[in-house]
């Protein structure tokens, strides 16, 4: 929860405990240096001897998710930013695990994060403070539509992919006849740990491979379903928690895509009546709000009626959570004509990386809208 009712009144405490600690706190200014309207990146300028520090607040009744440090790192890189030598944002109501973790990775040495608690500024400096995982029994979770071509395989890889980053080993089940898991990760891969810690593991195996009497060492389980039904095993069905359906936001998007978006969750259905079902669009290109808007409500009117009937069904607004379109999917996969390592489409640590932050954000969304503790019960 917010610590203060009013967003004011955590400016002034904050305000007081910089100049306290010798800080100089100035607010924005109302204009830029060639008379524009400044974009609204921070909140507080705060200058000591040689540094200059825009000051970010949030106080939120939520913790601080993905999109909130990504936006500041953009903020960051522009032109109007060069002359702060750091970048701080501070919130009293805490982070996600996935937005720790995207934090640590993106390893930003211009940004720092911190938390307001007890009239006190506190700093975070990732996972190595004691910030572990949440504990998490065994979870399955469904990537599935009754068609291809929708990035299916590619959202499947990458799922597991930020599992593993936020701490948990996980195993991806290629149940696609075409085997295009297996081709890209061949039996997997390991992502590197921070902090002296060894990193987690994304163990591919084929459905002849995997033993639910004895799974292995792992927290979640991700399937790479096969776009046909029958093909995929009822009793693996019937343990999804969770179900992704991926489409894409294009003009022809619902025409082609909306009858057999609707038929695969009545396929779902069919076999499992608990799990929560999501459609995630994918490529999503977010330069192109006022078209994604059109388009996105569109889509919203037409799962409206879906939505009424069942409420663990979903359409995630892509302005929430998307896969947004980058380079660094759309090559993903090269490695195997290059001869380079299995690998994922997430840069090692440092720089920006959108799949990597959309996969994370795609984490946070999906343990706030469902509830996977009464899923167990059942």
């Amino acid at each position: 929860m917010a610590s203060f009712e009013h967003s004011d009144d955590f400016q002034q405490a904050i305000m007081l405990l910089l100049a306290k600690a010798g800080w100089a706190v100035k607010m924005p200014s109302a204009q830029g240096t060639n008379g524009s309207t400044p974009p609204k990146g921070y909140d507080l300028e705060a200058i000591r001897g040689n540094e200059v520090v825009a000051i970010q607040l949030k106080n939120y009744r939520v913790p601080i998710k993905v999109p909130q440090i990504e936006k500041f790192f953009e903020f960051l890189e522009l032109p109007i930013a060069e002359r702060f030598t750091k970048g701080f944002l501070i919130t009293s109501s805490g982070y996600t695990h996935s937005a720790l973790t995207y934090f640590q990775q993106a390893n930003n040495d211009k940004v720092q994060l911190a938390l307001y608690r007890d009239n006190k500024v506190i700093r975070i400096t990732g996972h190595e403070n004691g910030i572990e995982p949440p504990r998490r029994e065994l979870t399955y979770l469904g990537v599935f539509t009754c068609k291809g071509g929708v990035g299916k395989t590619t959202i499947s890889a990458h799922l597991a992919g930020a599992f593993a980053l936020s701490g948990y080993d996980a195993a991806l089940i290629d149940l696609d006849p075409q085997k295009n898991l297996t081709t890209l990760l061949g039996e997997g891969v390991k992502l590197p740990g921070l902090n002296n810690k060894l990193g987690n593991t994304v163990t591919v195996y084929g459905i002849d491979e995997w033993d639910d009497r004895h799974p292995p060492d792992v927290n979640v389980v991700v399937c790479d379903c096969s776009p046909v039904l029958e093909a995929n095993p009822v009793d693996l069905i019937k343990k999804f928690s969770y179900c992704i359906i991926p489409t894409t936001l294009n003009p022809l998007g619902l025409n082609k895509n909306g009858h057999v978006i609707k038929r695969t969750i009545e396929a779902i259905r069919r076999v499992n009546q608990t799990a929560y079902l999501f459609i995630l669009i994918n490529n999503y290109f977010d330069d192109e709000s006022n078209r994604s808007r059109v388009l996105k409500e569109e889509y919203q009117r037409y799962f409206a009626e879906l939505s009424q009937e069942d409420e663990r069904f979903k359409f995630i607004d892509p302005e929430e959570v998307a896969i947004r379109n980058s380079k660094q999917l759309f090559y993903w996969g090269y490695h195997i004509y290059s001869g380079d390592r299995y690998q994922l489409a997430f840069n090692p640590v440092g720089g920006r990386c959108l799949p990597k932050a959309d996969f994370l954000n795609l984490l946070d969304y999906l343990e706030e809208h469902s509830n996977l503790e009464e899923l167990k019960r059942h």
